[in-house]
């Protein structure tokens, strides 16, 4: 079995922010929501199980204090929830991620600053579901329009199809430029049975504002039926001159 450390996380995205810190340590604790339901008469306390998990996230370590960093998501704890998404095994298409639906941010806490750096601390706490899937564009910039047709993503070892029962998509843009930055990025799952002829699974599943960046410049898209063996996905730029955007899509496919 291979075994993983923490120099081969590829990245950790909350909506547009980047994550991983200098140094960092990341905890996440599920826990099975119950409650007391003793009945009149019993000598034991009985306890129910509502059969839904609560997910609680911490991470502390250095950090900078660039924008897009993890003290720029955290300092005014605004209340909006967003995806993360976690690479453990590296920024590599074809890979596994860890992805959550919605998470708030609970508390952030500044311990001290030497030079350019602060040691710090946050909570986050789920508020959906926690997926694993597979990294069909890698974090990195992309300079036009385009797709990963030729570099496509094989979701499944076995026969086509990957799956019939749907599945979800994540998205997250970290930053965008260019001579003039586009408007927006819209972007298209697709799918194919033989990894030559593609089809729009989720055609322009999320639209984002280049002014949004970094906050809420990401987007977790359910889909239903059918998806094919093979994926890539298309982006589109609107506005612009010589636009750059970086971005990372992931796909989570339902058994």
């Amino acid at each position: 079995m291979a075994k993983y450390g923490s120099d081969d996380c590829g990245f950790m995205l909350l909506g547009g922010f980047s994550m991983l810190g200098a140094s960092t340590k990341f905890t996440e604790v599920p826990t099975l929501k119950t409650a007391e339901a003793t009945s009149l008469g019993e000598a034991d306390e009985v306890i129910w199980s509502a059969g839904t998990k609560q997910r609680e996230l911490t991470q502390d370590g250095w950090f900078d204090d660039a924008v897009g960093s993890l003290h720029n998501a955290m300092y005014d704890l605004a209340a909006v929830q967003l995806p993360m998404s976690i690479a453990p095994h590296g920024n590599t298409n074809g890979a596994a991620f860890d992805g959550w639906s919605s998470i708030g941010r609970l508390e952030y806490k500044v311990q001290l600053t030497s030079a350019d750096l602060t040691k710090a601390a946050a909570k986050y706490q789920s508020a959906g579901v926690q997926r694993q899937g597979i990294i069909v564009h890698a974090l990195g910039t992309e300079v036009a329009a385009g797709n990963t047709d030729t570099l496509d993503v094989m979701l499944t070892a076995g026969a086509n199809p990957a799956g019939t029962n749907g599945g979800a998509i994540f998205t997250h843009v970290t930053a965008v430029g260019g001579t003039a930055a586009p408007t927006s990025v819209t972007f298209s799952l697709r799918h194919s049975t033989d990894g030559v002829t593609y089809a729009d699974k989720a055609a322009s599943y999320t639209t984002i504002a280049a002014a949004n960046i970094p906050a809420s410049s990401s987007d977790y898209q359910t889909f239903t039926g059918t998806i094919n063996k093979y994926a890539s996905v298309a982006w589109t730029y609107t506005g612009g001159t010589a636009p750059t955007v970086t971005f990372f899509v992931g796909v989570y496919v339902a058994p």
